[in-house]
């Protein structure tokens, strides 16, 4: 999973606003011959997930919300209509993001209304 406008696996670079996600240089560390998928994501999708985990009582970050979204999205591309079993690791925790990703006018200042966003 990466970001959209991060370059790590290869994408175009665009500007980022959540702290923490993608790069804006591409490392030499990065052996694709490892990766079978990438799935670039949005960072509204990332946005709009972690505040789905809160709601749930799960208080994560940007990178978590950012794997679970692009996780899900592959999931039902690559296995329609079924109910795959996975497992994602959740890098982060949300107490860092606290006056960023859930902070209404972060939200407003770097992606408009909130409410358009999350679904309100």
């Amino acid at each position: 999973m990466d970001a959209v406008g991060s370059v790590t696996f290869g994408g175009l670079p665009e500007r980022r606003m959540v702290p923490g996600l993608g790069t804006s240089t591409r490392l030499a560390l990065v052996d694709e011959s490892f990766v079978d998928d990438v799935v670039h994501v949005p960072e509204t999708d990332t946005i709009r997930t972690v505040h789905a985990l809160a709601s749930r009582g799960f208080l994560f970050g940007g990178s978590t919300g950012t794997v679970v979204s692009g996780a899900s999205r592959w999931l039902e591309a690559k296995y329609p209509g079924e109910d795959p079993v996975a497992v994602a690791i959740a890098p982060d925790l949300g107490e860092r993001y606290l006056d960023s990703l859930y902070e209404e006018n972060w939200l407003r200042e770097h992606f408009g209304d909130p409410a358009a966003i999350l679904g309100d």
